[in-house]
């Protein structure tokens, strides 16, 4: 077993874990839409991650086309997004600055993705799916008072800093690439680690549930960039740490829940 097909197994583990958990815990609320919605988007990237699998063993190291797992993982953007809808639905006039840059950071991103790849419909499609989850997420952050004016700003130099280092790849010397190409990661995992120890930390402390709900799941909305921005053992770093915002975002849930 390779190191992909060995990764697509574990993360694929830990989602059956916490689609487990979770059904455990629709099985005893009394108004469990919430969870459902999270409950398929978990049944969604697992039936990816076993697709993966699957495919590594059978083809190790062969580049996949256009294929059913990324219709899973745009069911799991769409069903992540309702789950942080039922509570706090999309209303742009709630957040018209934040959500103005969240479409353009989105609309960066699949630029880059274009580019890198050349495949104009995935990309395309996969940017409006993430948009619509980022949306929810934005809205639930803002209506929850989870993020400062400090956080807001902090978040939105980050994300304008980045899509221009990365843009300035093509554009920049030879000899220039590799370092400019090494402070995006630094700047994608520095950030995921922010991220990841703000949700902990708000686990162990925080007493209101929903806005915990909003820190695991923008630590998971940040880990996905830095997955859709990274490749060999970077990608294999963040794919570790999908895994660990999955149950992040389970136990938030789960607080949450228990909590109403």
């Amino acid at each position: 077993m390779n190191l992909d097909a060995f990764l697509d197994l574990l993360r694929a583990l830990v989602l059956l874990v916490v689609f487990i958990g979770t059904l455990r815990l629709i099985l005893s609320r009394q108004n469990p839409l919430r969870l459902v919605f999270f409950e398929l988007a978990i049944a969604s990237i697992m039936l990816s991650d076993f697709y993966w699998l699957v495919y590594d063993l059978l083809r190790p190291g062969v580049r996949m086309p256009f294929a059913a797992n990324e219709i899973a993982e745009w069911a799991m953007f769409l069903l992540l997004g309702a789950c942080l809808a039922t509570l706090h639905p999309i209303h742009f006039s709630l957040a018209k600055k934040e959500l103005l840059g969240t479409t353009i950071f989105t609309i960066g991103n699949v630029a880059l993705w274009i580019a890198w790849s050349g495949e104009w419909l995935q990309d395309i499609l996969t940017g409006i799916v993430l948009a619509y989850f980022l949306y929810a997420l934005i809205i639930s952050i803002k209506e929850e008072a989870a993020y400062g004016t400090r956080n807001w700003c902090a978040l939105a130099i980050s994300c304008a800093v980045l899509l221009s280092a990365q843009a300035a790849i093509f554009f920049v010397p030879e000899t220039l690439q590799k370092p400019l190409d090494y402070a995006c990661y630094a700047l994608l995992f520095l950030a995921s680690a922010m991220f990841i120890a703000k949700a902990i930390y708000a686990l162990i402390r925080e007493r209101n549930a929903s806005k915990i709900v909003c820190y695991a799941f923008a630590a998971f909305a940040w880990n996905v960039i830095t997955l859709y921005m990274s490749s060999d053992y970077f990608y294999t770093a963040a794919m570790i740490l999908s895994a660990i915002c999955f149950v992040l975002m389970f136990l938030a849930a789960r607080r949450e829940a228990v909590a109403s």
